[in-house]
């Protein structure tokens, strides 16, 4: 009898469904650490109901985690979370989702995106 004693703690992969549908965008915004009142500008390079994507002008990333934030686009404050670090930027989630109105705003905040383009909420 073979006994696998890695398996025992190894931990199951979750299925992940995402809820609402990300945004790409370039939109300059600002970040704030509220456990050091530490700031940080930089830009949003994707958005969604639920949360986003901030990359910091610096070039080092601390890898922080847990961290309440508050993030500043064109005058509207989201707060939330850091939920992880990457090479891209510190992912955020959001305190409350954001209604379909708002993120349509923010959104127009972005240059590079056309009126033209389809923005389609609430993937199934």
């Amino acid at each position: 009898m073979k006994f696998d004693l890695l398996k025992k703690f190894r931990k199951e992969k979750r299925d992940f469904t995402r809820v609402a549908q990300r945004f790409g965008c370039q939109i300059d915004a600002s970040l704030v650490m509220v456990d050091r009142m530490l700031g940080y500008e930089g830009r949003v390079v994707n958005f969604s109901a639920g949360g986003a994507m901030f990359r910091p002008k610096l070039a080092y990333l601390m890898d922080r985690r847990d961290i309440p934030v508050v993030l500043t686009v064109g005058g509207a404050e989201m707060f939330g979370r850091l939920m992880r670090t990457t090479p891209g930027g510190f992912g955020i989630k959001f305190d409350e989702p954001l209604e379909e109105e708002q993120l349509l705003a923010l959104l127009s905040n972005d240059r590079t995106r056309k009126e033209s383009d389809e923005i389609e909420f609430f993937v199934d």
